[in-house]
Parts: C-alpha cells; structure tokens; sequence
C-alpha cells in the first residue's frame, strides 16, 4: 500500500509542534500517534519505519517532536513530562480536528511509552496503548547529585540518518523534579483499554523485571512480551528495529489492541 508523508508545524502555547503525519492510500478511521522517547527525535529509524508499517496496515500515523526538542519550538526549560503529556493533547486534538478517528492508538519507546501510559488513563478518546522499553518512573541519573548542583545536565543524541554528527541538549533538573511527580503504577489501574507492553531481554534501563510490574498493576485485556537478544537502543541496529517492529504488528494484529 502507497502512502503519502506529511510535515507540519501545529500551534501550541510554547510554541510550535513538528509533526510528521503518514495517510495511507485508502481512508481510514484509525490514528496511531507514535511518542519519542527521552530527548529522541521523531525522525529516528525505529518511529519512522514503525509509522510506515501501520500506514501499510490502515493507519494515520502521526509523530512528534515535543515541544522544546528537535523541529519543534520552545526551550528546553519546557521540556517536561507535564509539557509532554499536553504535546500529545495538542497533536490528537488536531489530528481530530479534520476527521473523526473512531479508533485511536497511543504508544512509543522508553519515555515516549512512558507517557502514553501515563496520558491513556486521562483521555476516554485512546482506544489501546502500547509501550516498548519503558518503565514506570523516569529512571535514575547516575549524576543526579552533580546534576542539582549544576543546575543541568548535559545530554547528546545522534542526528537522524547522521550517527557521527551530535545534538547537545543542556537539560535542567527541574526536568527531574517534574518528572518525579508522575508514577505510571499510581494511575495505570484506572486504564480500561487494551495494553500491550514490549520489553528487550537485554535492556538494562527499562528492564524486563520493571515492565513485568507494569503488566502486573495493568488490567485486562493486557498482554507482555519480551524479545531476546534485544538491547534499549535497539533503534541503531536496522534488523533489530525489523524484529522489535515485526513483533509488535504480530501483537496488535492478533490481539485486542485494535
């Protein structure tokens, strides 16, 4: 199936939101909104080619640089949990705004994951979510003590399709103080949609002992999955995004996630 790629920019109060929008060929009344995870751009490998395998199956696809990162406007002052729980209300608000999405899907890798379980249970419009590599809790900083007193930590990502050139973000603590009011287990319970959860048998960071207490605190239809030989920065190794993608479309395809 042919598809058609979009970019935009959509208003926020902080500034502009780059998007990404897939259509597939024919119409659709599904969304799939897809999440970055921590400081990650929407452009990366592993989003791009998982939106362009759920336009081939009917999908919109939507993704997103939150606000204060990437293509999208704003400081990195605004780049917060609480700001990013808000992006993702802006961008299905918008794409709502032209059509009536009768089916709506939430997910992404590590933090993106993280808060599409954390905006799921606010939201009645979210049909099912799925989170890949994600925790409950931001994960601890190694330097969270030098981190306070600096003030900010200084934190560098590839640029898409570009692994040697680097992006620096300077990002404060007060991304951490934010970030440590929301706990995935205090609100997951109020979920009564589908959740599909994936982990990496390697992943040291989100492990498969912490997402297993996610699945544990789910309510049904829920469903774990854990993928061997599979590390969190999957997304630097083309045939692991393939394996990591294929499982989560087997998953949905034959699941209850849509």
């Amino acid at each position: 199936m042919s598809m058609s790629i979009i970019k935009k920019k959509i208003d926020s109060l902080k500034g502009n939101i780059s998007i990404a929008i897939h259509y597939p060929e024919t119409k659709t009344e599904k969304l799939a909104i897809l999440c970055p995870g921590y400081l990650d751009s929407k452009d990366y490998d592993h989003l791009v080619q998982l939106a362009t395998m759920l336009a081939e199956k009917g999908f919109a696809v939507v993704r997103f640089d939150p606000i204060g990162t990437w293509e999208s406007e704003g400081n990195i002052l605004d780049y917060t949990t609480t700001q990013y729980l808000t992006d993702i209300k802006i961008v299905k608000e918008y794409m709502l705004k032209d059509k009536n999405y009768t089916f709506i899907l939430l997910g992404g890798h590590s933090m993106g994951g993280r808060m599409s379980l954390l905006y799921a249970p606010t939201d009645p419009e979210i049909s099912s979510v799925f989170a890949i590599m994600s925790g409950y809790k931001k994960a601890p900083s190694k330097n969270e003590e030098k981190w306070k007193t600096d003030g900010v930590q200084i934190n560098s990502r590839d640029i898409p399709k570009n692994k040697d050139e680097k992006r620096q973000y300077a990002v404060p603590f007060s991304f951490l103080e934010d970030s440590n009011k929301y706990n995935v287990l205090d609100t997951i319970g109020n979920l009564h949609i589908p959740v599909l959860l994936i982990a990496g048998e390697q992943d040291t960071l989100c492990t498969p002992e912490v997402m297993k207490i996610i699945f544990d605190k789910a309510n049904e239809p829920k469903e774990f999955v854990i993928i061997p030989e599979i590390g969190h920065d999957y997304r630097h190794y083309p045939k692991q995004i393939k394996i990591v993608n294929d499982v989560f479309l087997r998953k949905i395809n034959y699941g209850n996630f849509i």
